[in-house]
């Protein structure tokens, strides 16, 4: 008799565990199946918002483009109707207009082009910028129009930074950016703004 309650006893206990087992097993595939829808929607999530991202930014550039090609606008109907209702247009004045000058020595207005800002360049950060107005050269436009004799002229300017003008090859790299060559300029120098 004791043979036969040992084997009762045991009969439930593996039947409690193989149901147990079964239980863990089912809760493991349970959460992998989760994981990997969580997985999947948080993908997705991402490459949506990457997508609205790229189209955002290309839309910008666009716009940018858009603005950048506008030409500036006539006057409208409105405005000559205004001055042909006072009668006469004012006289010229009595002040001759000052001839242009293109001294780079008189710096212009710094750099209110964010296309034009000398920092663009690759190797020229905000302190030889700032030495580079100082000299006149506010803006990649300026730059580009550089002859070799004058660049190595401003170059031996530059104190500390003497040399960098030929060592970066600024000049080149104004020229490809003065004529809108972004991408050579990036193809040569590497990504711009990066």
């Amino acid at each position: 008799m004791d043979a036969g309650l040992q084997t009762a006893a045991k009969a439930p206990l593996t039947t409690t565990m193989l149901i147990l087992i079964a239980i863990g097993a089912l809760c493991a595939i349970a959460i992998i199946v989760w994981g990997t829808y969580l997985r999947r929607r948080s993908a997705a999530e991402l490459a949506e918002s990457e997508a609205h991202a790229a189209l955002a930014e290309q839309a910008m550039r666009e716009e940018a483009a858009e603005q950048a090609a506008e030409p500036p606008q006539a006057p409208t109907d409105a405005t000559e109707h205004a001055d042909d209702a006072i009668g006469a247009t004012p006289p010229p004045s009595a002040i001759p207009d000052a001839p242009p000058t293109s001294d780079p020595a008189t710096p212009a207005s710094p750099a209110a082009d964010p296309l034009q800002a000398l920092t663009r360049l690759k190797g020229l950060g905000p302190k030889v910028a700032a030495q580079l107005e100082s000299l006149g050269i506010t803006r990649i436009d300026q730059l580009a129009a550089l002859s070799t004799g004058e660049a190595e002229a401003l170059d031996a300017r530059l104190g500390a930074f003497a040399g960098r003008i030929g060592r970066d090859r600024w000049c080149e790299q104004a020229q490809l950016l003065a004529a809108g060559d972004i991408a050579g300029f990036e193809a040569r120098f590497g990504k711009l703004g990066g």
